[in-house]
């Protein structure tokens, strides 16, 4: 019983703890946003010279210059949803001090740039992956065998199912110990029964033989008297 609502304890205080990744935070963010900007085909260079601003070459936009952070921004994934293995959003803001203002409104820009500001954290790999990354685990989520209801269901309620499951097993056992301690009882008391009719019992054997010792006692003694009359007699 200790054990079984030790257990529960526990569980529940896991369940109402409030969720977080260790690994999903701003350093993280930073250190894998650096490293997926560098795999990145059209990335020539990505050098740090000092916190948060780099020397940055790019092939695609094309750019060469100055890369300044001015913000990174760790969130909860709520839209994303626990059945997707996803907990954190990440977005790291830049500026390019060296491109012309006119081009930091064209299309070519902003279509280069959402591949290069949002990270998603992983907490089936325990780390942050790109975008790209991020739609393709979700398309294959929709397109496995499961069916993304059962898989998003058994995710979402999965451990309250465990729980109510523990719950009905502990009483189950709960309500077993407790027949038998009650069949224990029962036969402790039976047994309480028998043994006091049998002192009972006992005690009525004991006073017959009482009796019967009373009654040899008398028959003794008038034996005795008859005797001492009949050696009277013969003296006279």
């Amino acid at each position: 019983m200790r054990t079984a609502a030790a257990l529960l304890i526990v569980l529940l205080t896991a369940l109402l703890a409030p969720a977080a990744s260790a690994d999903a935070n701003r350093d993280s963010l930073i250190e894998a946003w650096e490293a997926h900007v560098a795999s990145l085909p059209g990335t020539a260079r990505l050098e740090a010279v000092g916190d948060g601003v780099y020397e940055f070459e790019d092939t695609d936009l094309p750019y060469k210059g100055k890369l300044t952070i001015v913000g990174a921004l760790v969130r909860p994934a709520e839209s994303a949803g626990p059945e997707t293995g996803y907990s954190h959003l990440g977005m790291v803001d830049f500026t390019l001090a060296d491109m012309p203002t006119e081009r930091l409104s064209s299309q070519v820009y902003y279509y280069w740039l959402t591949d290069r500001q949002t990270l998603h954290y992983s907490e089936v790999e325990q780390r942050w992956v790109d975008t790209a990354t991020f739609q393709d685990s979700i398309r294959t989520m929709y397109d496995s065998d499961i069916p993304f209801s059962v898989l998003s269901f058994v995710l979402s309620y999965g451990f309250w199912i465990f729980l109510i499951a523990l719950l009905v097993f502990t009483f189950v056992v709960v309500g077993r110990q407790t027949r038998k301690a009650t069949s224990l009882m029962d036969d402790s008391a039976a047994i309480n029964d028998k043994a006091r009719e049998n002192i009972d019992r006992a005690e009525e054997l004991q006073d017959e033989l009482l009796a019967i010792a009373r009654e040899t006692r008398d028959l003794q003694s008038e034996s005795n008297a008859l005797l001492k009359q009949m050696l009277d007699a013969i003296k006279k």
